[in-house]
């Protein structure tokens, strides 16, 4: 598959993003009749192996939306099938808002039932997407209500710009939920432990979380000009539990 993407600008967007929520009805051409948005805009799956799509839900397919577009993200139920589907939908996410489109994780609404399945992969979130009735973008880092660097990093790894990108990540209702820890020149993500009842309804949503900080680590990565390669081994770190590794090298 091409890779279609722009590294760079996608990292320059990491830092104006924000969640819209008011949208026009503004036909945006990116979107329309676009097909498999992974095949279309080249987007990089963190486990290549898992069966995906992502596509424009038809508006017979999803009760009252609240954007001009919605987007589904359909996988094989797999190990890691949430994480890989953050990551894609957050280089999606950048990809649109580059074009100019408002975007938002909506991480309770799914298709309607007999929509909710496509071709064996099931719809694990949807993003809602539009023109936005008005200009919203972030300033950084005044606007980014994050925790601080210390709260994040594991290890006495030192802030650098792939953390950095990683700490500013969205996630749902802003929880935050991973630690970031530095072997050699691998960066280690691990999923913090709780038991906050709010964390509990969020539930899968956590794992999608992680896979949008490591889309976030792996732009910035490639926008500085580094190799990048994942791998999936590593011990836990205490009570919180090892999800992925980034190796990144020049």
């Amino acid at each position: 598959m091409e890779n279609k993407l722009d590294y760079k600008q996608l990292a320059e967007t990491i830092y104006s993003r924000k969640s819209v929520r008011n949208f026009s009805d503004a036909t945006a051409s990116v979107l329309e009749n676009s097909g498999d948005l992974v095949e279309a805009f080249g987007l990089v799956s963190l486990l290549p192996d898992i069966k995906v799509a992502v596509r424009v839900l038809e508006s017979h397919e999803v009760k009252n939306k609240k954007a001009k577009y919605c987007i589904g993200f359909y996988s094989e139920d797999k190990p890691l099938a949430l994480e890989n589907v953050g990551f894609i939908g957050q280089q999606l996410d950048l990809l649109l808002q580059v074009q100019g489109l408002g975007i938002c994780w909506w991480g309770m609404k799914k298709p309607k039932k007999e929509f909710k399945s496509v071709g064996g992969l099931d719809c694990f979130i949807t993003m809602m997407a539009g023109m936005p009735k008005l200009d919203e973008k972030r300033s950084y880092p005044d606007d980014f209500k994050r925790k601080a660097a210390a709260d994040i990093i594991i290890g006495g790894a030192d802030l650098d710009k792939l953390i950095e990108a990683v700490r500013v990540a969205p996630s749902a209702v802003n929880r935050q939920p991973w630690l970031v820890g530095k072997d050699g020149d691998k960066y280690n993500f691990y999923l913090r432990s709780s038991k906050n009842p709010l964390d509990m309804i969020i539930g899968d949503m956590r794992n999608i979380d992680m896979g949008i900080a490591a889309a976030h680590l792996f732009v910035v990565a490639k926008a500085e000009g580094y190799n990048t390669e994942f791998c999936f081994e590593g011990e836990d770190s205490g009570k919180h539990k090892f999800v992925a590794g980034v190796r990144v090298w020049k």
